[in-house]
């Protein structure tokens, strides 16, 4: 972006603003539909689009967007918008505010892929039956966790940020051992404490280390401008991304899927039906 000399750019320009105003718009427009403000049902987030990983892996790729902008209350809104306030004019400073924007969000993309991945794989794992009253007397009972929050994107532009510092020395904007501590401790947290979707926070950290040390590289190696440079960085990490996205999942996740979604038809008809009648059982 150019700017006249002498000139700051509008802050409402800034895509850290935008971000932060996109999450706190949809907790506020969420929460204004019902959903709990404080502590949202994991059911009322994956209706509005949180990052199931059965339902995202059979097609509903777009929850790997709209998770990005959702978050399990005032607490963890309050908490990532703080980091990203922090985080995003750094990233700004460094990138400048278009390539910040697109390693936030393609980092965010990669971290709920990540996140899909593992906890689609959770549910494989931890599927049992349990006898219930039903036509075939069992019905299956499955580990599923959604994901939500800005982490996995915040830990991309974080990681990129480590990579920048490791490379630009003395002319770095920001100190190394200040980005590694977020970086590290926000990683090693997830480890130590549940609830935490660390799937998300390394798949978007590396993804974020990925395109900073490409977006570092010398142009006297690569002999191209930096326009050019980013440009082929961002194509070629959006390539990779529809590239993984399109894998088909395993059978055993798209049955999970399946069986998930019939689930939610039964219940939304029994809802009906207790509205109509509601001394109905």
């Amino acid at each position: 972006m150019q700017t006249t000399p002498g000139t700051r750019p509008s802050f409402f320009t800034s895509p850290t603003f935008w971000l932060i105003l996109l999450n706190m718009g949809a907790w506020v427009y969420l929460g204004m539909n019902g959903v709990d403000w404080m502590s949202p049902s994991p059911a009322d987030l994956t209706a509005w689009g949180g990052n199931l990983g059965p339902y995202t892996l059979t097609g509903d790729w777009t929850r790997l967007v709209t998770s990005m902008f959702l978050h399990g209350g005032a607490l963890h809104l309050g908490l990532n918008m703080f980091m990203l306030s922090q985080i995003g004019p750094l990233s700004e400073a460094v990138w400048g505010r278009t390539r910040f924007a697109l390693l936030y969000l393609l980092s965010g993309l990669f971290g709920g892929l990540a996140s899909a991945w593992w906890y689609a794989g959770v549910a494989v794992r931890n599927t049992s039956y349990e006898l219930v009253p039903s036509a075939m007397g069992f019905t299956p009972h499955f580990a599923t966790t959604v994901s939500i929050g800005a982490s996995g994107a915040l830990l991309g532009a974080s990681g990129a940020l480590l990579v920048h510092a490791l490379c630009a020395g003395t002319a770095a904007k920001i100190e190394l051992k200040v980005i590694f501590q977020v970086v590290v401790l926000n990683i090693g947290m997830g480890f130590l404490m549940t609830g935490t979707d660390n799937a998300a926070h390394v798949g978007g950290a590396l993804a974020g280390i990925a395109i900073g040390a490409l977006l570092m590289l010398p142009g006297r190696v690569l002999r191209i401008g930096t326009a050019v440079q980013s440009a082929v960085v961002f194509a070629v990490s959006l390539g990779v991304l529809v590239v993984l996205v399109r894998q088909p999942p395993s059978d055993q996740v798209s049955r999970i899927a399946h069986i998930l979604r019939a689930s939610e038809v039964l219940a939304a008809q029994r809802d009906a039906a207790r509205a109509v009648n509601p001394e109905r059982p």
